[in-house]
């Protein structure tokens, strides 16, 4: 097996929000663990050295949780681990309330490249009521910090559908987005789990969300703004000046190989798919054993790989190589989801244009119906 991109998961936040179910962990009581989390992601890729190539890297992405709490020792030591290609994209994730000038700078000092903040929300009753413990003029003050300190790529994700939020506040974050000039701008449609605090009030009756077509009429505003702001939309929900489009992240999209290290890591090498332990002491443990702390594999059938790679390809607004698909599995993707492709262009969902499928506007607002078609 050979990587070129690697994730590492940071489990650590300060406080959990109301809409989260990934996998992350209030730090307070757990200082001890966040303190030796850098040692245990150093075992772990030594341990993956005995079974891989492992670069020159391409891009690496410190994801969470709020790796902005990882001592930044610790980011130094663990980037400095691995081999580099000369351009690689390096990211780190941070909340506005994680950041500050000592910070940035050593984070720059080990290789860091992009910063991408947790905005969610420019608006303080929204950001209040998903948890946030940060508020509008933080946000502004950690980017001015961040290009202070020197760092020319930043992006910034916001959160749409979120209870209490119309059209007009999120014409209103939009703005705002723009205005804080960060290079590359994301945008999430709520999707709540039935484990998160706001899932239970929503399955009891006690929290309203917007509906399907408010949410989709907010996409479509940002689908118009952003574009006219001199932003690409390359993703369905990604916008970049261009340039500064997410090469990690296009490495998701495209089903490169990539490794991922930390608790609750998710990995994938062509038809092979991995998730480490979700819980840190027993990821500890299984790293204190000399074992890889893998708790699930799975291998995709050609099936599944071929519905991954199509629906994962329609994601990007450029679409998907008919030719480039066919070279690297063998099989048309016209031939193989004939009858699908079909319905899905009479329905005005996708498109042939220039050799390459892709969504139509009306099918980027409709992707999970689209997408189901291929999984």
């Amino acid at each position: 097996m050979c990587f070129e991109h690697l994730y590492v998961h940071i489990p650590f936040c300060q406080s959990k929000c109301n809409y989260c179910d990934f996998v992350s962990y209030p730090v307070a009581g757990r200082e001890e663990a966040l303190a030796g989390y850098g040692r245990l992601l150093l075992c772990e890729a030594a341990l993956w050295r005995k079974r891989a190539d492992i670069g020159p890297l391409k891009s690496a992405y410190l994801g969470g949780g709020t790796p902005g709490l990882l001592p930044p020792k610790d980011v130094e030591a663990l980037l400095a681990d691995f081999t580099f290609a000369k351009d690689a994209e390096i990211t780190l994730e941070a909340n506005p309330e994680s950041v500050n000038e000592e910070k940035l700078c050593a984070w720059l000092k080990a290789g860091v490249n992009r910063l991408s903040l947790g905005a969610q929300s420019f608006n303080d009753s929204l950001l209040a009521a998903m948890g946030r413990i940060h508020s509008a003029a933080r946000i502004k003050e950690a980017l001015a910090l961040a290009r202070a300190a020197g760092f020319k790529n930043t992006g910034i994700d916001l959160i749409y559908g979120l209870p209490g939020q119309n059209p007009i506040a999120w014409r209103a974050d939009i703005a705002e987005a723009l205005e804080s000039g960060a290079e590359h701008i994301s945008l999430y449609g709520l999707s709540l789990s039935a484990d998160s605090p706001w899932g239970r009030e929503v399955a009891a009756g006690r929290l309203t969300i917007p509906d399907e077509d408010t949410s989709a009429d907010m996409l479509e505003a940002a689908m118009e703004l952003l574009p006219q702001a001199g932003y690409v939309h390359y993703e369905i929900s990604n916008f970049a000046r261009a340039g500064y489009e997410s090469r990690h992240n296009t490495a998701y999209w495209q089903r490169d190989n990539y490794l991922g290290l930390g608790a609750a890591a998710a990995s994938c090498a062509g038809e092979k798919r991995w998730f480490n332990r979700r819980d840190v002491e027993c990821y500890e443990a299984e790293l204190q054993a000399g074992r890889l702390p893998i708790i699930e594999e799975e291998s995709l059938s050609i099936e599944e790989i071929l519905g991954e790679a199509l629906f994962l390809g329609l994601r990007l607004t450029a679409g998907l190589g008919l030719e480039d698909f066919a070279a690297r599995y063998g099989i048309r993707a016209e031939s193989y989801y004939k009858r699908p492709l079909k319905r899905l262009q009479k329905q005005g969902l996708v498109e042939v244009a220039e050799g390459r499928l892709r969504l139509t506007r009306r099918g980027i607002l409709l992707g999970n119906e689209v997408f189901m078609q291929f999984l």
